[in-house]
């Protein structure tokens, strides 16, 4: 392990460690808002109804964020995200989308990847503001992300910062669905697996445009992995989650380069 990712990891467990200490000594005043009705739900979230569910009743959301660079837990920050809402495997129509003041410059070489400059972040909603409207609409979902992890962590880290706690929601990563699929292990990006799935490449890498990909890639693979009566809990035992947060999900293997997540 090198120096700068045992720093990385250092900082990533101080967070931990500071909302653990913040939920124990918190105590809302009279009339606490929206924000302490959210960390009283994260606290009480049991997935065990969700689980149960046929696969074609489930309620999923496609999740997908563009950053300033790869480290959460490094000063790295979102500057987009998109979440989209599936009834089993198919799309509702029901979308969120927003770019976000990332509270810093956006370096070039991350620009260069996802065209998304300072200039088109300003005036954008800081994250605790997006956040607002983030978690009431992933509600009780399955989350679903082509090397989800990245994404959880970025949005873990805020939310222990608002309400001081995680999303403890089942979470599935697509390049686990298309290992389980293939039997090939290693990394595969998102174009890669949408090019062996026959989906179209539109959007790379904007946050609506790969979770769009990500979902196609998910009508595409659960089918073939899963009878018509599987439940939730038969596609994550198919393909066990790679997330680092959320019910039996094992640590994600670390970054990814530059314009494969």
């Amino acid at each position: 392990m090198s120096f700068q990712r045992l720093l990385i990891e250092l900082r990533e467990l101080r967070e931990l460690l500071r909302a653990g200490v913040r939920r124990r000594l918190y105590h809302p005043p009279p009339g606490a808002g929206r924000r302490y009705d959210w960390r009283r739900r994260l606290a009480g979230y049991d997935p065990s109804a969700l689980l149960r569910t046929p696969l074609m009743d489930a309620r999923f959301v496609m999740l997908d964020t563009e950053t300033t660079g790869l480290e959460a837990y490094g000063g790295d920050e979102i500057v987009e995200i998109a979440l989209l809402e599936y009834h089993g495997l198919e799309p509702t129509g029901r979308e969120f989308w927003s770019r976000v003041d990332p509270g810093i410059p956006v370096p070039p070489e991350s620009t260069a990847i996802h065209g998304i400059g300072d200039a088109d972040v300003a005036g954008a909603p800081h994250l605790d503001t997006v956040m607002e409207r983030i978690l009431p609409f992933i509600d009780d979902a399955v989350l679903v992300g082509h090397h989800i992890a990245f994404d959880l962590r970025f949005l873990n880290r805020a939310i222990r910062r608002i309400v001081h706690r995680q999303l403890p929601h089942p979470a599935i990563n697509t390049m686990t669905l298309y290992q389980a699929w293939t039997g090939q292990l290693g990394h595969h990006a998102l174009g890669e697996v949408a090019s062996a799935c026959n989906v179209p490449l539109h959007d790379r890498h904007s946050a609506r445009g790969d979770a769009v990909i990500c979902g196609s890639i998910f009508r595409y693979l659960a089918p073939r992995l899963l009878a018509g009566d599987a439940t939730v809990a038969d596609l994550l035992a198919v393909a066990p989650p790679a997330p680092e947060y959320g019910p039996g999900n094992a640590p994600d293997s670390g970054p990814h380069p530059p314009g494969t997540h």
